[in-house]
C-alpha cells in the first residue's frame, strides 16, 4: 500500500500530465478556430463570386432570348 506522500505524488504526477495535455489541446483548438474563421472568409467571398456570376450569366441568357426586346420598344426598336 503507498503511503500518503506517494500518494500525492502521483496525484500532482497525474495534474503535470493533464496541464500538459489541456495545454496541447487548448492551442489545437486556437488553431482550429483561426484556419475555420479563414474557411468562413474564403466560401463568402467564394459564394459571392459566384452568385454575381451567376446573375450575370441569367441576365446574357435573358437578354440573348429576347426577353429584354420591350425594354427598347420606347426607343422604336
Amino acid at each position: 500500500m503507498k503511503t500518503t506522500d506517494e500518494e500525492i505524488q502521483t496525484l500532482n504526477n497525474q495534474l503535470k500530465e493533464w496541464n500538459v495535455q489541456i495545454a496541447v489541446l487548448a492551442l489545437k483548438q486556437q488553431t482550429a478556430t483561426e484556419t475555420a474563421k479563414m474557411f468562413t472568409k474564403e466560401l463568402d467571398e467564394l459564394r459571392f463570386k459566384h452568385l454575381t456570376v451567376t446573375q450575370q450569366l441569367r441576365e446574357l441568357e435573358l437578354h440573348e432570348s429576347g426577353m429584354y426586346m420591350w425594354e427598347n420598344i420606347g426607343d422604336g426598336g
